[in-house]
C-alpha cells in the first residue's frame, strides 16, 4: 500500500463574475501539477467564481457558466488518478449554496458542502446531490476529509476530526485576509497538526479578486505533525504548492484512532519521480540556528534537573564519573557539575577518575586532568593495566591476543572500579553511554552499560557534539574552552586497542562502523516512524545523494539493522534514565532479545538500484 501520498494544493486567480476565465487558470494549474502525478489536488471553495459575487450568485447565467466550468474539469482530470476537490456555488432546488465537487478520472463523485457561506449563499443544508459533511476518502494508506472552513475555525471541529479518524484534513476556504493573519494561521495550523497528529492542507481564494469591500490574499500549504512541508502566497496570479505526505509519519503521531466509513478510496498514483519533501541528515535538531540554540540549552537542563532530582530523591548527594577524555564522558561531566550547582552543592561532591589502559591515548589523558583541573572537581587516577594484566593471565588469555575479549575486560575493569568508589564514597555513577551506542550495541555489557542513572542514553553522538559544542560557548564553562574545543576536534574511539607508535589514536569507530550521523538517521526513522527498510533506505538516499553513495548506504544499512536486532539484550537491562527526547530505546522499544533479523536484511537485499 502506498504510503507516501503527493498533496497538490492550487490557488488559481479569479475573475468575479467570469467562470471561463476562473476555470482556464484551474486547468493551467492542473495540467502544471498533473506532471508531478499528485494523488489529492485542493483548490479554494468558490474557485470558480470568487465570493465577492455577492447578489449576482442568485443570477442563473452564473451558476449555469460554472457548471459548464465544472463539465471542462471533468474532462481535463480524466486522465488524472488523484482526487480532485475545487469549490463553486451550487443551484439546489430554490436556493444556491457553496459546495464543493469532488472529481477523480473525469468522474463527479458528488458534492460536499461548505461549512462558511459568504453573502448571498447558504451552506451546510445536503440534498440528494450532496454527501454527508463527515464523508471520508482513502488514498493509499491515508484517510482525508474536506471541510471547507477557514484555519481560524478548524479549533471547532476538532471533534469532528476526532470521531472521523481522519489523516489528513483539507481545508478549501475564500476568505479576506487582515493584516498579520496569515503568520497566525501558519501557527495554527502548525501546532493543531502537531497536537493531533494529522495533516493539514489549505488552500484560500484571493488571487486577483476585487478590492471592495475586503482585501483578499491567495495562500496555501501543508502541514504534517508540526512541520510546515510548504506555503505560498500570492496577491495577483496563480500559483501552486506540491509536497509528499507520510502516512506512516502521521499514523506513529496520531492521538486518536476511530471507525468510519469510507466513502471512496484508491491506492494512490503509482511511479513517481523523486519525493517532493525535504529531508534532514540530522532530524533530532531544530535547522533554524535560534531554535537550534534554545534546544540544545533546553536539553542540557533537562539532562541536569533529571539528575539533580536522583540525588535529591534518593538522598545521595556524591557523584562519581569515569571522564576518558571523549565526548561522552565530557557531557556527563558537565551536566554533573551543572547538577551540583542546581543543588548548591560544591563541585567536590563530583568525583572524577581517569583510568589510563591499554589504548588511552596521551591527547585524550591529558584533556580529562585538564577539564577536571578547569572545573574544580575531585580528582582520582587508578590505572587499569596492571589488573586487567592479571586477569587476562587468571583467565588464560594471551594479551597479545587484541580480541573482543582483550578490550571488554578493561570496559568491565573501570565499571567495576567506578562501582565500587560508589559504594565507598556513598555516590551515584554517572553512565555516559549515548543514544547512537546503545541502538549499535557499541557498549561493552557490564562494563561501560552499567551505571547508577545514565544522563546520556535519549542523546545521539552527533547530538552530544551539538550539546558539548554549545556548553563551550556558556560563561558558566569559559574557563575549560579551548579543552572541549580539542576534545570535539578529537576522533571518536573507544581506545581499547593500543595507539600507533607516534601515540595516534588507531581505533575509530567511524571508520569501523560507519558515519554515526547516517546510523542515527536510520535510527530516527525506524523507532519514531516505524519505517521498513526499503523506505529507510531510500530517505537516506535522498538526505544523503551529495555525499554516499547507494551502495554504501545499504551496506551500513544491513549493519546498522544487523546490530540494533541483536543488541537487544544489552538494552533490555540498561540502567535508570529520563527520557528527555522523543526518540529512546530500552523500555520506551521493546522487542525480544532473541529477535531475528533475516527478514530485514532480505528486504534491503531486494533493493535494485
Amino acid at each position: 500500500m502506498n504510503t507516501i501520498l503527493r498533496v497538490g494544493c492550487g490557488v488559481n486567480r479569479t475573475y468575479p463574475a467570469n467562470p471561463k476565465l476562473c476555470g482556464y487558470e484551474i486547468q493551467e494549474l492542473l495540467q502544471k501539477m498533473a506532471q508531478q502525478e499528485p494523488d489529492v489536488m485542493l483548490f479554494p471553495s468558490l474557485a470558480l467564481s470568487s465570493p465577492s459575487c455577492g447578489a449576482l450568485f442568485r443570477n442563473a447565467t452564473l451558476l449555469d457558466a460554472c457548471q459548464e466550468q465544472l463539465s471542462q474539469l471533468q474532462i481535463a482530470s480524466k486522465e488524472q488518478q488523484g482526487y480532485l476537490f475545487v469549490g463553486l456555488p451550487l443551484r439546489d432546488g430554490g436556493t444556491v449554496r457553496s459546495a464543493l465537487a469532488v472529481l477523480r478520472q473525469g468522474q463527479l463523485l458528488g458534492y460536499l458542502p461548505t461549512q462558511s457561506a459568504p453573502q448571498g449563499l447558504v451552506g451546510e443544508n445536503p440534498s440528494q446531490l450532496m454527501l454527508p459533511m463527515d464523508t471520508l476518502f482513502a488514498c493509499g494508506e491515508l484517510k482525508l476529509m474536506a471541510l471547507g472552513c477557514s484555519p481560524l475555525e478548524l479549533p471547532l471541529h476538532l471533534g469532528e476530526i476526532q470521531r472521523t479518524g481522519c489523516d489528513l484534513v483539507l481545508l478549501p476556504c475564500y476568505h479576506p485576509v487582515r493584516a498579520g493573519e496569515l503568520q497566525q494561521i501558519r501557527r495554527l495550523c502548525k501546532t493543531l497538526s502537531q497536537a493531533l497528529g494529522i495533516g493539514i492542507a489549505v488552500a484560500n481564494g484571493g488571487a486577483g479578486d476585487t478590492s471592495h469591500p475586503d482585501a483578499f490574499q491567495g495562500y496555501a500549504g501543508v502541514w504534517e505533525c508540526g512541520q510546515e512541508l510548504c506555503f505560498q502566497w500570492g496577491y495577483y496570479d496563480s500559483f501552486s504548492v506540491l509536497c509528499d505526505v507520510d502516512a506512516d509519519i502521521l499514523h506513529a503521531n496520531k492521538m486518536f484512532t476511530a471507525f468510519h466509513p469510507v466513502f471512496h478510496a484508491f491506492p494512490g498514483t503509482a511511479g513517481k519521480r523523486g519525493l517532493l519533501r525535504k529531508v534532514e541528515q540530522n532530524p533530532y535538531l531544530p535547522q533554524d540556528p535560534q531554535e537550534r540554540e534554545a534546544y540544545l540549552d533546553h536539553l542540557f537542563h533537562l539532562q541536569a534537573s533529571s539528575l539533580a532530582k536522583r540525588m535529591s530523591n534518593t538522598g545521595l548527594g556524591r557523584l562519581v564519573l569515569g571522564v576518558s577524555g571523549g565526548l561522552d564522558s565530557t557531557l556527563a561531566l558537565l551536566v554533573g557539575v551543572q547538577a551540583l550547582q542546581d543543588l548548591n552543592l560544591p563541585r567536590d561532591r563530583l568525583t572524577g577518575i581517569t583510568m589510563p589502559g591499554f589504548g588511552t591515548s596521551d591527547r585524550t589523558y591529558y584533556n580529562a586532568l585538564a577539564l577536571l583541573e578547569a572545573l574544580q572537581v575531585r580528582q582520582r587516577e587508578i590505572s587499569i593495566r596492571a589488573c586487567v594484566t592479571q586477569h587476562l593471565a587468571d583467565i588464560g588469555q594471551d594479551p597479545d591476543q587484541r580480541d573482543v575479549t582483550y578490550e571488554n575486560a578493561q570496559a568491565r575493569e573501570r565499571c567495576q572500579i567506578l562501582l565500587d568508589v560508589a559504594n565507598q564514597e556513598n555516590a551515584l555513577v554517572i553512565g555516559t553511554g549515548d543514544l547512537s551506542e546503545e541502538a549499535l550495541g557499541w557498549c561493552t555489557f557490564g562494563g561501560d552499560h552499567l551505571a547508577s542513572y545514565n544522563v546520556n542514553s535519549c542523546i545521539t553522538k552527533t547530538v552530544v557534539r551539538a550539546l558539548v559544542e554549545h556548553c563551550a560557548q556558556l560563561e558558566a564553562f569559559a574557563p575549560c574552552r579551548e579543552i572541549l574545543q580539542d576534545i570535539l576536534d578529537t576522533p571518536v574511539s573507544p581506545e581499547l586497542l593500543p595507539p600507533d607508535e607516534t601515540g595516534e589514536i588507531t581505533q575509530k569507530t567511524e571508520d569501523i562502523l560507519g558515519p554515526y550521523l547516517l546510523h542515527e538517521f536510520f535510527l530516527y526513522y525506524l523507532v519514531k516512524y516505524g519505517f521498513r527498510p526499503a523506505k529507510l533506505y531510500y530517505y537516506a538516499c535522498i538526505a544523503f545523494s551529495t555525499q554516499l553513495e547507494p551502495a554504501f548506504i545499504r551496506e551500513k544499512l544491513k549493519l546498522f539493522l544487523r546490530r540494533f536486532v541483536t543488541s537487544q539484550f544489552k538494552r533490555s537491562c540498561t540502567p535508570d534514565a529520563a527520557q528527555v527526547t522523543d526518540v529512546s530505546l530500552g523500555a520506551a522499544f521493546p522487542f525480544p532479545s532473541d529477535c531475528g533479523y533475516r527478514a530485514f536484511l532480505d528486504e534491503v537485499d531486494s533493493i535494485h538500484f
